[in-house]
């Protein structure tokens, strides 16, 4: 969808051969997923809720918080600073330094130490849902691009990693609405989202794989409306989103990672995440899950992680659609995952908005930046 300019894999001297998501050419797939979704909700649900005080947190990792936000904030202002006339040398120092203390270890130890002091059962549930989103979200594929930007000074990635920065800090703001008050009040403000902007991001989006190979995310949309009303909302898609990514990045049995963007209806966007896994990672899924991978959805099933990332996002979908639990988007496929033929596929639906002046001459516009 994006052109070449927008790519983060220009340089790359072998292209990719992309494999097509299952969904294409997969009818018992394609049947699956819902063709209409309710949307239980009288007001537009904005993204907020599923968040903690800043004051929850120990001292220990309140201090991580600020430094990581400090970081992620400065990086993505210093680029607002300098995009018209760039300097890239100064930019790439402020990626790489998120590879050394004193930020590497806010990124190693963020949580540890509010959790191990956290009493057991719901509490520390609840708190673990929050800080696996400010572990991962957008600082995980930001630790990969810093790593690539002690090599690789290609502008386009540095441009990246600074709208990584970005989204991290919206995340950050998402989960800790106290952490920077003035800004989440922004957040908050109406301010419409193109879906353009989204794809724009994701398309070609570089990643190094877990032997070290690089991969890519390829992008296919369909929908050409509006996703979010403001920037709050933005960020609790972006969770998902990152969620999604996170996972198929850890797993991929291949170089592409794709994701599928269609209308579901007048109301409903869909997204699909598709990753070619390996024959033991398939085996270890449907045995972890009886073959059922809602239970992903559930928490508490992982391969290596907490189990908690995945019933994040149920929690948000349903709440987009005011379902009452998280039981009742699976059980109305509002967000799920399959094995088919050799891939993982996860998707998770989002009500689509359309402000009454937004007619289809509008949506075509340039998208406004989440």
């Amino acid at each position: 969808m994006s052109t070449e300019a927008h790519s983060p894999l220009s340089g790359l001297s072998t292209p990719f051969s992309v494999p097509r998501i299952p969904t294409h050419h997969n009818q018992a797939f394609s049947a699956l997923l819902p063709s209409g979704l309710r949307n239980l909700r009288a007001n537009r649900y904005k993204g907020e809720d599923f968040d903690i005080s800043v004051s929850v947190l120990s001292p220990a990792d309140q201090e991580h918080i600020r430094k990581l936000y400090g970081f992620a904030k400065g990086i993505y202002v210093r680029w607002l600073e300098m995009r018209d006339a760039p300097d890239w040398d100064a930019l790439r120092k402020m990626v790489v330094s998120f590879l050394t203390p004193p930020l590497s270890t806010s990124a190693r130890e963020l949580g540890l130490d509010s959790l191990a002091h956290c009493a057991k059962g719901e509490a520390e549930q609840a708190l673990g849902k929050v800080i696996h989103d400010l572990r991962g979200g957008a600082l995980m594929p930001l630790q990969l691009y810093a790593h690539m930007a002690e090599w690789d000074v290609d502008p386009v990635h540095l441009r990246s990693a600074a709208f990584l920065a970005r989204d991290q800090a919206k995340i950050m703001r998402n989960v800790l609405p106290d952490l920077d008050p003035e800004v989440r009040r922004a957040d908050e403000a109406e301010k419409p989202h193109y879906i353009q902007a989204v794809v724009e991001k994701w398309d070609l989006f570089r990643f190094e794989r877990a032997n070290q190979d690089p991969g890519h995310v390829n992008v296919t949309c369909a929908y050409d409306g509006l996703l979010a009303s403001c920037c709050l909302e933005a960020s609790a898609v972006d969770r998902i989103i990152y969620n999604y990514i996170n996972n198929a990045i850890r797993f991929t049995n291949g170089p592409v990672i794709n994701m599928e963007i269609i209308p579901v209806g007048d109301h409903a966007v869909r997204w699909i995440v598709a990753n070619p896994i390996t024959p033991d990672q398939s085996e270890w899924l449907m045995k972890s899950t009886n073959g059922d991978l809602s239970s992903l959805f559930r928490g508490g099933v992982t391969r290596g992680g907490n189990g908690l990332g995945l019933s994040n996002c149920a929690d948000f979908v349903a709440a987009a659609f005011g379902l009452p639990d998280i039981n009742a988007a699976l059980e109305g496929k509002y967000l799920g995952a399959v094995v088919e033929d050799g891939w993982y596929l996860a998707w998770a639906h989002w009500p689509s908005l359309y402000t009454p002046e937004a007619g289809a001459s509008d949506r075509s516009m340039a998208a406004v930046s989440p």
